[in-house]
């Protein structure tokens, strides 16, 4: 009776396994799903997509640059000015409006009230809350402003560990002052 038991048990326990894996979506369905949003997102909003970075450095309200190494999207606002970021800079990230917008979350994130903003250090990837945030600091510098179009792959952690694709309306750099070598 005790080995029936047993075998019931394990064949209740293969069962309830096997039927909540098959509910669980494969990572290339997540990101079929993300690219399948992020289009969407583009033609709802009359997002005019660049393959190349403008040449003048100016962007209409409307045209992100698509970073093809990594599929991010960026509008800059503002350049901001000097000093740009260099290896080994202090970099504060402030933003608002702060969108998740695959799974229907309609709240906006900001931090713009918090004591503390989002760091990192320019150059040190193991400082990077989000790698996305760094790609158009190439382009922008102090109090440089930008929006962007974040796939889950190169969002905030908790972004990557739960497939959310994020849209940032406003988010700011300020570049610590640090001593820059004299040339």
């Amino acid at each position: 009776m005790k080995k029936i038991n047993f075998i019931v048990i394990i064949i209740a326990t293969f069962l309830f396994i096997g039927n909540s894996c098959d509910s669980q979506k494969t990572y290339a369905e997540y990101l079929k799903d993300e690219s399948k949003a992020i289009k969407q997102f583009i033609a709802e909003n009359g997002i005019v997509v660049l393959d190349e970075y403008p040449a003048d450095r100016v962007f209409e309200p409307n045209e992100f640059y698509r970073d093809p190494a990594t599929g991010v999207y960026y509008n800059v606002i503002d350049s901001g000015r000097e000093p740009k970021a260099v290896p080994g800079a202090e970099v504060y990230i402030r933003f608002s409006g702060l969108t998740y917008f695959i799974d229907g979350d309609t709240t906006k994130y900001t931090n713009i009230y918090s004591p503390d903003p989002e760091t990192l250090v320019y150059g040190n990837p193991t400082t990077y809350p989000c790698y996305a945030w760094i790609l158009p600091l190439v382009h922008v510098g102090h109090l440089g402003r930008v929006k962007m179009i974040v796939p889950f792959n190169y969002g905030l952690t908790y972004d990557k560990s739960n497939f959310r694709t994020a849209f940032y309306e406003n988010l700011q750099y300020r570049i610590e002052d640090i001593d820059y070598p004299v040339n």
